[in-house]
């Protein structure tokens, strides 16, 4: 039997991609849903789906997660509601291609507000009520890149590093409360991402794109054994392995080559 059975999931970033693959996943192993993203009409097509397909609560809350008041207003209308949330799912997300000092500030700022400063504060806002009982689980979505620094992805890069070292401090914080936290860092995935990105992958990219449910399903089973870290992908570890050998300059000029 699944360990998630009769459990509350909160997804982020559940209107298309791996959001989806984590409902579906979750709702499969009987856990009851909570659908969070900005597009209304999309959350309510997925719920429509799930709901023909598995007997569990699902419920959909539109929210801009970019805006902090929007998430302040989303976790207290939880709490009004004496809804308890037993899996945090930190999967809400967006990259952005491109030269640095030519990009669209404001792009900028969102993409830090969505994958930084939404991540970050429901962490410690739903982190607060599993401590309080002592048991939750938080899954933070990082990715390869948070192992590397990559040219015209220099931002969002340095944004899953952030995500990585935050999780990896939080766990041994969290860990005597019986909150569990754990990391995903997939590599390139089949999802929208590049289109929102504003890219067109390179051939190399294409070739070792995965797909969206292997990712979901690798990181499930690695938050339900309470492990750290999960890299889904031989080529993927790999490339983090090689991350941590080589020079950081010559690791940056590889990586440059492959995605540009």
């Amino acid at each position: 039997m699944s360990t998630f059975k009769g459990q509350t999931a909160l997804i982020t970033g559940a209107s298309a991609g791996m959001g989806v693959d984590y409902a579906r996943e979750l709702a499969a192993q009987g856990a009851n849903l909570i659908l969070v993203a900005r597009r209304a009409d999309r959350l309510e097509q997925v719920k429509a789906d799930l709901a023909e397909q598995f007997s569990v609560d699902i419920r959909i809350l539109p929210c801009d997660l970019g805006d902090a008041t929007a998430r302040d207003a989303m976790y207290q209308q939880l709490k009004r509601e004496a809804v308890v949330v037993d899996m945090l799912i930190n999967n809400a997300g967006l990259g952005l291609n491109g030269p640095f000092l030519d990009s669209d500030w404001a792009s900028v700022q969102n993409m830090i507000n969505v994958d930084i400063s939404a991540l970050t504060h429901l962490t410690q806002l739903f982190g607060q009520d599993m401590k309080a009982r002592g048991a939750g689980n938080i899954l933070l979505v990082a990715s390869v890149v948070g192992h590397l620094s990559v040219p015209n992805y220099a931002v969002y890069s340095a944004s899953k590093n952030y995500v990585r070292a935050l999780g990896t401090a939080l766990r041994h914080e969290f860990k005597p409360y019986g909150v569990n936290v754990t990391i995903v860092s997939p590599g390139a995935t089949a999802t929208e991402f590049f289109d929102v990105a504003g890219d067109t992958p390179s051939f190399m990219v294409r070739m070792v794109t995965g797909s969206s449910i292997g990712v979901v399903r690798a990181a499930l089973r690695a938050m339900r054994r309470r492990r750290r870290e999960v890299v889904p992908g031989v080529l993927n570890w790999m490339t983090t392995v090689q991350a941590r050998l080589l020079p950081a300059g010559l690791m940056t000029s590889f990586v440059n080559r492959i995605f540009n």
